[in-house]
Formats: structure tokens, sequence, C-alpha cells
């Protein structure tokens, strides 16, 4: 099924366990809809879960570092029970956006929300919040809070959710570093978050009253980054980055849900909801199996969840500690015994013989991997060049192998691992043509054929035309019928919307491509963050002379691609 999507923006996955998963089914992601300004929904009949992840606003960056918002996933129960979400209910979903970027104090990201109104009824129920991130300011800003708390005071009509925090000092006003809440007539609405000392905060729930600086007392305070939205806002600190926002979810209604703090970023992003209305409880987990031995399986030994507990090969036995949570936006694989546990590469150390343990979750590049379609290899965040390997060569042992990093070595068969459900290829020798999803008609083509800066763009798909026809050479992707040529990211740029084009070959990261099996898309090795994409041609559609160039990862249609023969 087709994702559909309202105003998509760059989902991001993240947990902290705060309740255990049953888990029962496969989750199919790809029927999701997600949200990224504001939509109003209707319960269905028919149904008997709501699955909803939601990502807060990333705080503004600057000579600092903006914070990131907070994520909160989880499922709720429809019915007519008691703490149920009744048919014929209404949702209101809010997305936060960033906040404004500025070198010296930027604002503070909006908070995300699901609320939710029973028939008949006039009162809105929050269900779930993902805070705002703090901006940048004299220092980083901080990251939204998944501390479960409320606010303390609100508005009149009796709702108690701080907005992002107006970066000024006022010390007359005890509340002052805080903003108005999310909430206006008893209605949730998308107000603009925390203003910082020289930008606007985003929109999003529980963001504060859009107002420029206000200058403070102390000169520093121009240095002042705006707090983050969220259930309740982040403070407006003088002279230094904003808090973040806080997070919330409504115990009462979620049987299961989990919900992790993010770092900081220099690439401020929207926040997004995304929505599911299902059949059964999703499952998140799946096993990682050696694809020549598919009888082993990853495990986490002993199903220990300390720090430093050494991961390897084991008999496929299905228990918890073999079964992983795989995030292909954020990078990370967790625990199932623990989503707050993700496979890390211990001191990010990348070496050969570098040991993989499970570690605390904390996005850093040490827990970011990708699966690649291709070869079925597992590549580091870290170094896409370095995959994880089973030691020794040992692959047929049946028990006790240490999986270590390793140089990628693609027909090496200790590197080769299955996911159920994933996208790959069965011999990437015999692959030529890159076919868009959306357009399986049409083939990834260099407009001017074998010619340095030829345009790479979609043709009619035609097995006789060579200038549609690539060889796969580990991460690089060459011209069929000449080999000097790449497939390359113009001026190494990642900007949202830089072109890609043909040049010749030169081993850097600019011409190296990972094809994410777990997504469909071709990520770059420079920041695998950033997809390959196809955009609207002159007629509006997607086709023939419809340009590939880069953006930021969501996991849209538009960025899905078949690797075929």
């Amino acid at each position: 099924m087709k994702k559909q999507k309202i105003n998509v923006s760059t989902p991001r996955l993240a947990a902290t366990l705060i309740g255990i998963l049953i888990l029962t089914i496969n989750f199919d992601a790809t029927a999701q809809t997600t949200v990224n300004t504001e939509a109003s929904v209707t319960i269905p009949t028919g149904k008997t879960y709501l699955y909803v992840t939601l990502q807060g606003g990333d705080g503004g960056h600057g000579n600092s570092s903006g914070g990131q918002g907070a994520w909160v996933e989880g499922y709720l129960e429809i019915g007519t029970g008691t703490n149920q979400l009744n048919p014929g209910g209404s949702l209101k979903i809010i997305a936060g956006e960033a906040g404004k970027n500025n070198n010296q104090a930027s604002g503070g990201g909006g908070g995300s929300a699901v609320v939710y109104k029973a028939p008949g009824t006039s009162s809105w129920i929050v269900l779930a919040v993902a805070g705002g991130g703090g901006a940048a300011g004299g220092s980083n800003g901080g990251a939204a809070s998944v501390e479960l708390k409320n606010a303390t005071a609100g508005n009149t009509n009796g709702f108690s959710y701080f907005g992002g925090g107006s970066a000024f000092n006022d010390s007359n006003t005890s509340n002052s570093a805080r903003g108005r809440a999310g909430m206006n007539n008893n209605q949730p609405t998308r107000a603009a978050g925390g203003s910082g000392g020289n930008a606007d905060g985003g929109r999003g729930f529980g963001s504060g009253a859009a107002g420029k600086f206000i200058l403070g007392e102390m000169g520093s305070s121009t240095y002042s980054g705006g707090g983050g939205g969220g259930y309740y806002g982040g403070d407006g600190i003088d002279g230094k980055g904003g808090n973040g926002g806080g997070s919330y979810y409504n115990s009462n209604y979620f049987p299961k849900v989990f919900a992790m703090a993010n770092g900081t970023t220099n690439s401020s992003k929207d926040g997004y909801v995304n929505y599911q209305f299902l059949d059964q409880v999703p499952a998140l987990g799946k096993a990682i199996k050696f694809a020549y031995n598919t009888n082993k399986c990853i495990d986490d030994y002993g199903s220990r969840t300390a720090n430093g507990t050494n991961i390897q090969t084991y008999n496929c036995t299905g228990n918890g500690n073999q079964q992983w949570y795989i995030q292909p936006e954020k990078r990370s694989i967790r625990s199932l015994v623990d989503l707050n546990k993700c496979l890390d590469l211990d001191n990010s150390n990348t070496n050969n013989g570098a040991n993989i343990q499970l570690y605390d979750c904390n996005g850093s590049s040490a827990q970011k991997w990708v699966y690649n379609g291709l070869y079925k290899t597992i590549h580091s965040g870290v170094n896409s060049g370095k995959c994880f390997d089973a030691a020794n060569g040992s692959y047929y042992s049946t028990s006790n192998v240490n999986i270590q990093l390793w140089d990628c070595q693609y027909t090496n068969a200790n590197q080769k691992w299955v996911i159920d459900g994933v996208t790959t290829v069965n011999n990437p020798a015999n692959v030529k043509h890159i076919v868009p999803v959306l357009a399986p008609n049409f083939a990834v083509h260099s407009h001017t054929g074998e010619q340095y800066g030829s345009n790479i763009q979609l043709w009619t798909k035609d097995d006789t035309n060579t200038a549609e026809q690539w060889d796969f050479a580990g991460l690089i992707i060459k011209m069929r019928i000449n080999h000097n040529l790449c497939i390359d990211l113009h001026s190494s740029n990642t900007d949202n919307g830089n072109n890609i084009q043909l040049w010749g070959c030169n081993g850097t990261n600019a011409q190296k491509w990972l094809y994410d099996g777990m997504t469909k898309s071709i990520r770059s090795v420079i920041n695998p963050d950033k997809c390959m994409q196809i955009e609207k041609n002159t007629d509006g559609v997607y086709g023939k002379r419809s340009n590939v160039d880069i953006q930021d990862c969501n996991g849209s249609a538009e960025q899905q691609f078949l690797i075929q023969e």
C-alpha cells in the first residue's frame, strides 16, 4: 500500500522503553499517514488499534547547536470501553516546526501532539506530546525532555501546558521565560514557538506566542535561545541556549508506549506525526540472520541489558534477545528486551576487529547503521566502509561467534545478513536499472550519455539504452558502458535540492551511495540522512525528464527505488 502523505516531513525514529511491548504481527510502515502541519481525523469503525509516532520540532541552530525534538511512539485501543478511543471520535494532530536559525540566538522548536475528543463531548484529552528542542544561543540548545511531568499553571481553560519560552530577562515576572499554552478557547492550536534572541520559534503544540526578542537587562541576552514547546515549555535562559520542552503520554489510554530524548543538531528539522489504524497490535521485532546459515541469529548475550553486553551469533530461538527493532530513518537497531538499548560500536572505534555491544541509546554515529539491500551488509554510521562481521569467518559455527566491525567485503559470507521483509537483490552483478517506485516504466538515466556534468534524470525504461544502465561496485555506481564515469553529488553539497550528475570516477564520498533495503532509498555516504529523490517534470508528473536530486531522507515514495536487471 502506498504511504499517504499530508505535507510530509523527515521521519526520524527513536525510543526509550516505558512499557514492555507485546508484539504479534508485522507493522506495515508503508500504510502510515504522515502529518507535518496539522490535521483533523475521525476514528473509523472496524479497526482495533491506533499506532502513533510523534517527533517534536528541533530548536534552531547557529554558532551553537540546537536541541533535537523528542520522540514518542506507541499504540492505543479503539472501542467503547473505558479509556478506549471511541469510533466516530475526533483526533487533532499537530506537528511542531523547527525554530528559526540565527548565528547568535535562535528560536525554540514547537511540540508535536495528538489530542482526542469523544463523540458528543466538547472536552479535548491530550494523548501524547513530543516536546520541541531548545534553541541555540550562547551555548547549545537543550534537547527536548521525556520527563513526563505536568506544568504548574496554564491558561484559563484549565489546561496546564506551558509554551516554549521567549528568551528575555524580566525579573518582575516569574514566568517571563515561558510562552503561552497551545490552547485557544478550549481548542488545540498550532501557536508559534518560543522566540530566541534574534529569531522566531517554530509553531507547534504548547508553544509560546510569536514575539520578537525583548532586550533584557543584560547585553548577553542577545545570545539567548528560545525554549522548546511541549506539554510544558522549556525556559529561555538569559545568555544561553534554551531548554527543551517536556513530553507527555496519557497512561490511561496507552497500553504500551515508549519515548526518547534526542541530542543536539546543526541541521534543524521540523517535527511530524505518523498515524496508522490497525486490526492487530504491531510487531516491531525482527531477527537478523546469516544469509548463508539462517539457523544462526544475532543474539544479545544472556538477554542481558547492561551497557557493554556483548553481541554474538547463536542458534535461532525466536526469543526476545534475538529480536531487534530496526529504525531505518534513525538508523538505529534496538533491543526488544529493552528498547532503551542500542547496538553500539564500542568507543566509535572503526579499526578492524572493533567490538559491537549493547549500550544506552544516545543517537550518536556509533549507534547508526544502514542495511545494504544490494549486498546484505550492515554498514557503520561512523564509517560506511566498515560492516558487521562474524569473527574468524565462522558463520557456520554453532554458537558464541562474536560480532565485530571489519572492512566491508561484499562477497564475504560472514558479512551477509537477512532480515524478514527487507528489499534485497539476488545478484548485484546482474542488475543494471535503477527504477523509481512511483514511475516503474522509467529508469534513472544520464541525459547526455557519456559526458561530464550530464544531468541524472528519468527516461523511458529501455533495455537497449546504455545511458540508463549502471554497474554497482561496492558503494560506487558506475556507468556500465564507461566505468570511468560515476553518479556524483554535485560539489559534495548535501543541501536539499542540490543536483546529481555524471562525473569522472574519483573515489570521493560524493560518488558513494548506500541502497537501504529497509526503505528502498539511496543514501549519500557524505550524509546518510540525505537521499536521492525524483521531482515532478515540467508536465507536473513523475516520468520522462523528472530530475533526480538530494533531499532529507523522509521515507516517501519519491525516494523509493528498485534495483533491477
